[in-house]
């Protein structure tokens, strides 16, 4: 894993390794100023050398969307000077819309499928995921640069609870609560009929 980068007040930490969700749910709500900056290209050439020293012939380095943090430019960047061949996946998600892409990648590598596979197999599963999200403001993504102001500023008007979708990538808006409880049954409602096309469907909440 090579880790986003989370600027707290000027200050840049590692996520995941030196900050928590919690601390930066806290960030946000004492008002500091909060934001991600993708990681340099040095981290990614660093990661990819130590599997490549631990034996790797090839990488398949899989992420999040190409739409949010430039992560996927710096991740190709430092591909090139990689001492074995790197394919860099863009998942077009996040969160666990990145982790089925990861871990089916994982699998497939584990049956000895050559990395254009694992890749391929990587993709198929990012684009057959959908992710859904509600949030009770959209002050804090307003914040980080995620929606337009001018979005933010008419749910907070209106007093709706905004329901966002990944689309192509990018945070969408998909429809409007009035409240919190219908919010979350209306979520439930949407990844079951995303779901409900006769297959196997894994579910991350």
């Amino acid at each position: 894993v090579v880790p986003l980068q989370v600027v707290i007040d000027g200050r840049a930490v590692a996520e995941g390794r030196e900050i928590g969700p919690g601390e930066i749910a806290a960030a946000l709500r004492r008002r500091s100023r909060v934001s991600t900056s993708q990681p340099s290209p040095r981290a990614f050439l660093d990661a990819y050398e130590s599997v490549a020293a631990s034996g790797a012939s090839a990488v398949v380095s899989v992420h999040l969307s190409g739409q949010l943090p430039g992560t996927v430019d710096v991740a190709r960047l430092a591909a090139r000077d990689a001492p074995v061949p790197v394919i860099v996946v863009d998942s077009h998600s996040l969160g666990m819309g990145l982790g089925f892409a990861a871990l089916a990648a994982a699998e497939a590598a584990d049956r000895g499928l050559a990395a254009e596979e694992v890749a391929d197999i990587a993709e198929r599963r990012a684009r057959g995921s959908a992710a859904f999200f509600y949030v009770d403001t959209l002050d804090y993504l307003r914040r980080g640069g995620r929606v337009g102001a001018g979005k933010a500023l008419v749910a907070t008007a209106l007093a709706v609870k905004p329901l966002l979708a990944l689309s192509g990538g990018a945070i969408e808006p998909l429809e409007k609560i009035r409240t919190s409880s219908r919010a979350v049954a209306r979520l439930e409602d949407l990844a079951v009929a995303r779901a409900a096309a006769g297959r196997r469907a894994d579910v991350a909440v």
